[in-house]
C-alpha cells in the first residue's frame, strides 16, 4: 500500500480536524458529511493522490470547507432574494392593499367613506354595514360619519352623472 506523502496531515492531526471543522469521516461510502448542515444532505468526495490509491487528507479537509463556503454563500443569497422579496412587497402593498381607515378622522373620514359608499353601490346594490366593518372602519366611526358621508357621496353621484349628460 503507498504511503502517505510526507507533507500531508497524520492520522491524528486528520481526525482532530474532522472534529474541530464539524466533519465527518465516512471510510465506507468514502465520503465527507458536512455536519454543521444536514439538513443539506450532501457528500463530499475526497481529494485523491494522482493514482487514485490514496486519500489526501489535508487537501479532503480544505476541500470540504470550501463546499461549506459555497453552500453558505448559496444560503445567505437565498436569505438576500427574501429580503428583497419582503421589501418589493412592502413598498406595493400599500399600492395594493386599501389603507386602514380605522385612525381616520373629520373631514378625512368623511371623504373615504363617501368614495366607499360609492364603491360598494358600483359592485353591488347597495352598502352593506358588514362590508364596511371589513374595509377597516370601526361601529363608532360609522355612526359618527355616515350622515355626512351620503351627502358628500351624493353630490359627487349628482355632480358625475351631470358632467356625462352635459
Amino acid at each position: 500500500m503507498p504511503r502517505q506523502p510526507a507533507d500531508d496531515i497524520s492520522k491524528t492531526d486528520f481526525a482532530h480536524q474532522c472534529r474541530l471543522h464539524s466533519l465527518a469521516w465516512l471510510p465506507g461510502p468514502n465520503r465527507f458529511l458536512d455536519l454543521r448542515h444536514p439538513e443539506a444532505r450532501r457528500h463530499i468526495l475526497p481529494v485523491m493522490n494522482d493514482a487514485g490509491t490514496h486519500m489526501l487528507r489535508e487537501a479532503s479537509i480544505r476541500s470540504c470547507l470550501a463546499a461549506r463556503a459555497a453552500y453558505e454563500a448559496e444560503l445567505a443569497m437565498q436569505v438576500r432574494a427574501e429580503a428583497v422579496k419582503v421589501e418589493l412587497a412592502g413598498r406595493l402593498a400599500p399600492a395594493a392593499i386599501a389603507p386602514c381607515r380605522a385612525d381616520l378622522d373629520g373631514p378625512a373620514a368623511v371623504n373615504q367613506l363617501a368614495d366607499d359608499f360609492i364603491v360598494q353601490t358600483t359592485r353591488s346594490d347597495g352598502v352593506v354595514y358588514v362590508d364596511l366593518i371589513r374595509m377597516g372602519w370601526t361601529g363608532a366611526q360609522l355612526k359618527q360619519h355616515t350622515g355626512a358621508a351620503r351627502i358628500v357621496a351624493q353630490r359627487r353621484q349628482d355632480k358625475q352623472t351631470a358632467e356625462v349628460v352635459a
